[in-house]
């Protein structure tokens, strides 16, 4: 058996992140969720390393998503970086996307 999936979540909230980690353990994706809501944290688990997978809100109160895709392109470049936010161009929208986006999430994920 493998590792479990090691997942970096740039989140401002806590609830997310948790929502995130249940919704994965529920498709069977064994994984250890680290959070970081901050630049200086996202800096630090980036030097530290031994990230599968990185998830990040576009928008968090000190920084930004794009910013944090510029930091994690630059330290790990082979690792692969998603959004997941709330935030939409297209609010009726996210709902159906979200479970469109987690089903597949759930079904490209091999170990």
């Amino acid at each position: 058996m493998g590792h479990p999936l090691r997942i970096l979540s740039i989140e401002d909230d806590p609830k997310d992140t948790e929502l995130i980690r249940d919704l994965l353990e529920t498709e069977g994706v064994v994984c250890e969720v680290t959070r970081v809501d901050t630049q200086a944290a996202l800096l630090a688990s980036l030097e530290q390393g031994g990230i599968d997978l990185i998830l990040a809100d576009y928008s968090l109160p000190s920084f930004d998503g794009i910013s944090a895709l510029k930091l994690a392109m630059k330290a790990c470049p082979d690792v692969p970086f998603i959004f997941v936010s709330g935030t939409s161009l297209f609010p009726e929208r996210s709902a159906k996307r979200w479970r469109l986006k987690r089903s597949k999430l759930a079904q490209r994920i091999t170990f």
